[in-house]
């Protein structure tokens, strides 16, 4: 099985303007990359949690039509992407 991070970022590219292995500028798809600078929308950002939920069997705490509102995750990286996704397996009964 691939890595959290692998299968996460793998995910957020086929919602991207790039692939996970390609460069964007002198950065890679990385932690670090922010989602705007790889055209990541706020509809792509709403599909890449809907795949992460399935894929991971968990719920993401984001509010599409409110993102600034309650208790959630701030997604403006990939790395805040898989940390989210990393504290919310840690959390489930089932890790």
């Amino acid at each position: 099985m691939t890595n959290l991070n692998d299968e996460v970022t793998d995910i957020i590219s086929r919602h991207s303007s790039l692939n996970a292995g390609e460069s964007l500028g002198v950065n890679a798809l990385t932690p670090e990359t922010r989602l705007a600078d790889i055209n990541i929308e706020s509809l792509d950002l709403v599909e890449i949690i809907f795949e992460i939920e399935e894929h991971f069997k968990i719920e993401v705490p984001y509010n599409a039509n409110n993102p600034n509102s309650g208790p959630h995750l701030e997604f403006n990286t990939v790395g805040e992407i898989v940390e989210g996704v990393r504290s919310i397996l840690a959390k489930s009964p089932t890790s």
